[in-house]
């Protein structure tokens, strides 16, 4: 969604420590070899959407260890495109009951269910696309159970009453996921910084709209921050 969605395919290797704000999650073990499912099928888009390397800054991972237990649950993967990374690694990963892949582009969209039916042996009816509307999801009340939003948040205008209005599509103790860009110097591939949310802020949005941050990560990503909050 937006420039925001251009991602480098360089990784330089460190070291990051997790820091926790507000509770304590469990320690999260690594799981090797998650399977990219759209790694090698990825020939309508430049293959840095969906590289190795990106696997690498990325940490998929670290990012489904903070969706929680995804079991028969569904979640929405808001700003999805443009080739749904994040929605086909955890449908490939998890045993989530389904993955709703939603965004404005009409081409992320087209691109995405090109992967739906390359992916189907794989993946089944796990994903269902949904062109949306930039400031509505399209989501119907407590639809579902997890949403994630990465590099996503900075291109609506209205955040707090997007945010507000996310509370009621899912069910109390509902999970929110945030990944988004620090404002530190990173590679020209990011978007500059007038098109980030610092930290504070995004914490700030968080809180207004109602939800209780549980998890504050600022060092696990190279060039991303990552906020868990529930819907109280």
């Amino acid at each position: 969604m937006g420039p925001g969605k251009r991602y480098p395919i360089e990784q330089k290797h460190g070291h990051p420590h997790h820091h926790e704000d507000h509770a304590h999650e469990e320690e999260m073990e690594s799981p090797l070899g998650l399977n990219n499912p759209i790694k090698d099928l990825s020939i309508l888009k430049d293959d840095v959407y969906a590289s190795e390397n990106r696997d690498l800054w990325q940490r998929p991972d670290l990012i489904i260890h903070h969706l929680g237990n995804l079991e028969g649950k569904i979640i929405a993967d808001i700003g999805a495109g443009p080739v749904g990374y994040f929605s086909f690694i955890v449908a490939a990963n998890t045993n989530v009951k389904k993955v709703l892949a939603l965004d404005i582009d009409k081409e992320a969209i087209s691109f995405m269910n090109e992967m739906k039916v390359k992916t189907k042996n794989l993946l089944g009816d796990k994903i269902e696309t949904r062109l949306v509307q930039p400031e509505d999801p399209l989501l119907k009340d407590k639809e579902v159970d997890v949403i994630l939003i990465s590099s996503t948040l900075t291109y609506i205008q209205d955040k707090i009453a997007y945010l507000k209005d996310l509370r009621n599509k899912m069910p109390v103790g509902g999970r929110l996921v945030i990944v988004d860009y620090k404002m530190k110097e990173i590679p020209d591939f990011f978007p500059a910084r007038n098109q980030r949310i610092p930290l504070y802020s995004m914490e700030e949005l968080i809180d207004k709209a109602g939800f209780k941050r549980i998890v504050t990560d600022d060092t696990s990503l190279q060039y991303q921050y990552i906020i868990i909050a529930l819907n109280p």
